[in-house]
């Protein structure tokens, strides 16, 4: 059984990004490494559905204490286990507060595969277009509905930003293993 959190983050010049959550679910699935399986979290408030496929990039340690989160934007569906190589468009930057009372930024890295097919629209070059970016902020919005966990939207980073961002969290990583 593959320990997904432990994957290399880089395959060449793309990140890996590891599916939990597929396009289209009404709920919510984790990884959990202690079993190496994909559980069944919470449902997602009613009608919401994950836009695009959801997931996290291994060998990455967010300030949560779990790996980073992505979102991978493309039209098709995958499945829970499924790693996509990708192009990193930028970050959506995320203060997070637990029902427990914690602070601490939790934020959502966006990304498009490397093998983008023809027909996807919207075809993303290099950044995430504004309609986009604002679709992505009411889905996130609404998705810790019920959860107990408030978000605060902090704004964009371009590609180069989430960049150092995600190096740092492959830090933090690196630390945690030693």
């Amino acid at each position: 059984m593959p320990d997904y959190e432990k994957l290399p983050t880089m395959n060449g010049d793309r990140v890996r990004v590891v599916v939990e959550t597929p396009r289209g679910a009404a709920a919510k699935f984790s990884y959990e490494p202690k079993t190496g399986v994909f559980e069944f979290t919470r449902p997602l408030a009613v009608g919401n559905i994950y836009p695009y496929d959801w997931g996290f990039v291994p060998s990455t340690l967010g300030e949560d204490g779990d790996p980073l989160d992505g979102l991978v934007v493309h039209q098709a569906a995958s499945a829970p286990g499924v790693v996509i190589n990708c192009h990193l468009l930028g970050a959506l930057r995320v203060k997070q507060k637990d029902a427990e009372g914690s602070q601490f930024h939790n934020d959502r890295y966006i990304f498009r595969p490397h093998k983008q097919d023809a027909h996807d629209k919207p075809v993303l070059e290099d950044h995430v277009p504004d309609d986009l970016r604002h679709e992505i902020e009411q889905f996130f919005l609404s998705s810790v509905l019920g959860t107990g966990k408030k978000i605060e939207l902090e704004g964009w980073c371009d590609a180069k930003e989430a960049a150092a961002l995600l190096k740092r969290g492959m830090k933090n990583f690196a630390k945690k293993e030693r």
